[in-house]
């Protein structure tokens, strides 16, 4: 195994390492040349007829050419290995967020998503299948899928252990296979299909298997039966155990649904014999019923009238780093960095008290941190959420701080004392997104359901208003006097809601992907949203568009209006924040550059400071105007 900071090829320095089986290793590396980073797999194979197949798997992954494939680089020997150079494909697998996050891929709200990614890698399959020496992947799988910065399916291969080695390294020139190079191959049940684990000939129904199990496990949270239990109770003339989609996932159409189960069928003449019909099917699917969204309403919040006071440990993990060298406060330039608190958690959400003395982060370690920062102390450490923070609110007028989390709960905590005063859970709803509106007196929550939940608060009660439908939201933003809520979409659209009568204002239908953030300007008059990494601004009230703005090369996961109203900041993946100017939506030279993802940006109440979280767990505080 390579160790982080080697060398290889005069070109390569080794990161880290990121996956590891039996018959090799991946490495995150940094291509010295190029300066980007790559990923560099590494065979341990010892005899010839494995070094053959993997140097022609390197031979036909190279001439490879699509968008949901990453890009072979450079093949070569050294140190009695071998070693494939790709594209570095960031983030987390899709196995690990089933894993992480099962009951958000099999809900009503992910199947238009999930389906866009069934077609993505039918037309990949369709690619590999049709070239003059077909490829066959064999061993598709949640763990083999990544997501692009646009939520776009990227199909990988670092199956390393000897139950699922690689991408067709049994492809001869002449597309011929030899037995030798078969028996390199393994399988990953239940993603197998019956063929594979009987060490037989996969041809391209066998890709169509695996896919069909892995959109089975993610629509319905449940990981179908491998397929050779599957064939012995079919040859004992007992009933499949494949269990139907629809009575796992009710939401799944019935087409779509009897698509999916068509290509798990065991015997590999009984599915579809090629990507491009079961892409066609599956489309044909679609046209026929839309998937139905069911709508909160029928599922009342769970509401807690009262809950006990929870200790509160110094968060011991953190700390705060030195501050820049001291200068006169109105001296400070712009961008200068004040301070940075170091937490121990990746970073979800982050906001500034009504006074601009205290900071709230919520984080993927189930807490909450409350920061003073005249003295730039942790002074509380919030316990009561099982799953990440992923919304933090001040109250203006209350005291009062909300709390959102993937447990499906918003809690109210008193800032002062740190306890825990009310709890709402919302069943069935993993929240992401919680905002108070400017007089402390309405609570807007929303997330994976199919409506946002708005709420009264009056001292410490809190009671439900009613539910305002619409797709799943990643962010919410009252307007500045109150009348309006903003909801960002999953399917790309402004959702806009008045608060005196609860109904619709309009939809803004701004871009084709997540809507990440949304915010208002202190006047009122402009909405921005994120997607991607573009921002675009509307003019409020006739919802014109009247910027988009370009810069960043990442997600923007957060924005935030300036409260003179006159600059724009924009939190990025790409590690950076940035700041646009209304009066003409130029991009200002100024960037301020972060250790990792920003996550949420916020600025303080009297504009001097921007807070950026981050997903390395850091609080970065920056001078917002010279």
């Amino acid at each position: 195994m390579l160790a982080p900071g080697t060398v290889i090829q005069d070109r390569y320095r080794v990161i880290a390492q990121i996956a590891k089986g039996g018959m090799g290793a991946v490495y995150q590396a940094r291509d010295l040349r190029l300066r980007t980073d790559v990923a560099i797999k590494e065979t341990l194979f010892s005899d010839d007829a494995y070094r053959q197949a993997f140097e022609r798997e390197a031979q036909v992954l190279a001439r490879l050419r699509h968008q949901a494939l990453p890009r072979v680089i450079d093949h070569f020997i050294e140190r009695n290995g071998q070693f494939l150079v790709m594209e570095y494909i960031g983030g987390e697998d899709l196995g690990n967020q089933l894993t992480r996050l099962g009951r958000r891929f099999a809900s009503p709200q992910a199947l238009p998503i999930v389906l866009k990614w069934a077609e993505q890698l039918l037309d990949v399959l369709h690619y590999l299948h049709s070239r003059p020496s077909p490829v066959i992947h064999r061993d598709i799988k949640p763990k083999n899928l990544k997501l692009s910065a646009s939520h776009d399916i990227i199909l990988l291969d670092f199956g390393l252990s000897r139950g699922g080695m690689t991408v067709a390294i049994d492809v001869t020139d002449d597309g011929t296979t030899t037995p030798e190079s078969r028996k390199v191959y393994g399988f990953t049940p239940p993603y197998a299909p019956f063929e594979q684990m009987r060490d037989g000939d996969p041809d391209q129904r066998s890709d169509i298997y695996s896919l069909g199990a892995t959109l089975y496990h993610m629509l319905t949270g449940t990981l179908p039966p491998d397929a050779m239990a599957r064939m012995a109770r079919l040859l004992n003339s007992q009933p499949d155990s494949l269990r139907p989609i629809q009575d796992l996932a009710p939401h799944v159409p019935v087409a779509v649904a009897e698509v999916i189960e068509h290509s798990l069928a065991v015997l590999i003449d009984d599915r579809f014999r090629s990507a491009r019909e079961m892409r066609d099917a599956l489309l044909q699917a679609r046209g026929q019923r839309r998937p139905r969204i069911q709508p909160i309403t029928n599922r009342h919040p769970e509401y807690q009238s009262a809950a006990p006071a929870v200790e509160i440990p110094l968060p011991t993990p953190s700390v705060v780093a030195p501050p820049t060298p001291s200068v006169a406060a109105d001296s400070t330039p712009m961008g200068t960095l004040m301070r940075r608190m170091i937490t121990g958690s990746p970073i979800r959400a982050v906001a500034y008290g009504p006074d601009g003395k205290s900071l709230a982060a919520g984080y993927d370690d189930h807490t909450i941190g409350l920061w003073h920062l005249e003295d730039d102390t942790p002074t509380a450490t919030l316990r009561g959420h099982s799953s990440s923070v992923r919304g933090v609110s001040f109250s203006s007028q209350s005291g009062l701080l909300a709390t959102a989390s993937d447990d499906e709960t918003v809690r109210l905590w008193e800032v002062k004392n740190g306890i825990q005063r009310r709890m709402v859970r919302l069943p069935g709803c993993q929240i992401e997104s919680i905002c108070f509106s400017p007089d402390g007196k309405y609570l807007a929550a929303g997330g994976w359901g199919s409506a946002v939940v708005l709420m009264t608060v009056d001292d410490d009660r809190i009671e439900p208003l009613g539910s305002l439908p619409c797709p799943f939201v990643h962010s919410l933003a009252f307007s500045p006097d109150g009348a309006l809520l903003a909801a960002g979409g999953f399917d790309g659209a402004i959702y806009l809601w008045r608060i005196d009568d609860l109904e619709r204002e309009g939809v803004i239908n701004g871009f084709s992907h997540f809507i990440y953030s949304v915010a208002f300007s202190p006047d009122g008059r402009y909405l921005a949203a994120s997607s991607n990494n573009r921002v675009r601004v509307w003019r409020m009230p006739d919802q014109l568009a009247i910027e988009t703005l370009e810069g960043h090369s990442g997600p923007v996961r957060s924005v935030a209006f300036s409260p003179d109203g006159q600059t724009l900041a924009s939190g990025s993946e790409d590690r950076s924040v940035r700041f646009w100017r209304l009066s003409d939506g130029a991009l200002m030279p100024l960037s301020l550059d972060h250790s990792a993802g920003v996550a949420s940006i916020v600025y303080s109440p009297d504009g001097h400071t921007l807070a950026a979280g981050t997903h390395d767990g850091r609080i970065f505080l920056w001078r917002a105007k010279d």
